[in-house]
């Protein structure tokens, strides 16, 4: 992810309601400790707000 796509993944999460972002950051962490994922968080926000799309779009990706 370079720093285009890291600034406009902020800005993206930084829209969401504090009681959606902490639900995000719970999943994470769960995810985490059940062994099931091994990405940072940054990576698991790209995939559940589905923003690759819009970086192809808008020449980010």
């Amino acid at each position: 992810m370079n720093a285009a796509q890291k600034e406009d993944l902020l800005i993206e999460w930084s829209l969401y309601e504090n009681h959606a972002r902490q639900a995000m950051v719970k999943e994470y962490q769960q995810l985490r400790k059940s062994g099931n994922l091994d990405e940072s968080f940054l990576d698991f926000l790209k995939q559940k707000l589905e923003i690759e799309g819009y970086w192809k779009k808008v020449g980010l990706a």
